[in-house]
């Protein structure tokens, strides 16, 4: 027993250095880190777009596929930038490092013990003997991703009232890669409070626009268009219902939407170029569109 109390210090205070660390460790200049990431990215983006127009040129694509291909690679480029810009503003206050200490330090091994009771072994893990003299319980609950997967659950079985708990519990689902559970899951967060929750609606869209083979219209628009009536800035919703517009031809749509987008990046940088691209596209769509509509008006049937 003693043996057992000493392993569980030591690999305790193991993960606690692992968690301090990061804490006390020298800080790197944050901007540069972000510059260099964010260089990455855009090198990557331009490879994968020659790419596109590399297969477009020789016919391997049609003009309609690499269009398309080239919007989804724009998307996946602001979506992360978008991502990184939130993390760098919730990064932006005073230095919170003793705080995090202090608190990893009391809770994490109060925490250990606490789960490991809930969902692990419980009191018989915590005592080799006794566990000894049980019998056998048949095969234990693998710890791993599927075991708590299965205690959220039954968590959220138990207190359904709960719209990040689904959320969260979708994302898992995600992670595991079964977008259809992950779909269902996203469905009971709307149910219980999420329709109010313009990420969740945005996610969930996403997911069925996926599961319906990338159709946005099929069934995700409305979900869309209920974040954007809660937020009408979301980054996301916006190039999502431009993106939906565009498929369907509504060029008119597509450019409020992506306009009211270009707004939320700075002049001058990557994600603003990239939607200003896609609305040049867009305006010379709308402009032939306008021009054989003209043409038609001018020219009399054919009698």
């Amino acid at each position: 027993m003693t043996l057992f109390w000493i392993l569980a210090a030591v690999l305790t205070l193991a993960a606690l250095l692992f968690l301090f660390l990061p804490l006390f460790g020298a800080r790197a200049p944050r901007v540069a880190v972000s510059s260099e990431d964010m260089d990455a990215r855009v090198s990557v983006y331009r490879s994968q777009l020659a790419e596109l127009e590399a297969d477009r040129d020789s016919g391997t694509i049609s003009e309609d596929q690499f269009n398309t291909a080239r919007v989804d690679l724009q998307r996946s480029l602001l979506e992360t930038s978008a991502t990184e810009a939130a993390g760098r503003t919730e990064r932006g206050g005073r230095s919170m490092r003793w705080p995090a200490a202090i608190a990893s330090l009391l809770v994490v091994p109060v925490l250990a013990v606490l789960i490991y009771q809930e969902y692990g072994t419980g009191e018989a893990g915590l005592n080799p003997q006794a566990r000894a003299a049980q019998p056998a319980a048949g095969p234990q609950m693998d710890g791993g991703v599927e075991a708590a997967i299965m205690a959220l659950s039954a968590r959220l079985e138990a207190n359904p009232d709960d719209p990040q708990g689904w959320a969260l519990l979708g994302r898992s689902f995600m992670f595991l890669d079964q977008p259809r559970a992950a779909a269902g899951a996203y469905a009971q967060a709307l149910r219980y409070g999420g329709d109010q929750d313009p990420d969740i609606l945005v996610t969930y869209a996403d997911l069925l626009a996926s599961l319906d083979g990338g159709d946005l219209n099929a069934r995700a628009v409305p979900f869309v268009n209920r974040a954007l009536e809660i937020e009408p800035d979301h980054t996301n919703a916006l190039w999502l219902a431009g993106l939906a517009a565009f498929r369907a031809s509504d060029y008119e749509t597509t450019k409020v939407h992506w306009e009211r987008l270009e707004q939320q990046f700075a002049p001058g940088t990557e994600e603003a170029l990239v939607i200003r691209s896609n609305l040049e596209e867009v305006r010379s769509r709308l402009d032939n569109t306008g021009n054989r509509a003209g043409t038609e008006t001018a020219s009399p049937p054919a009698e």
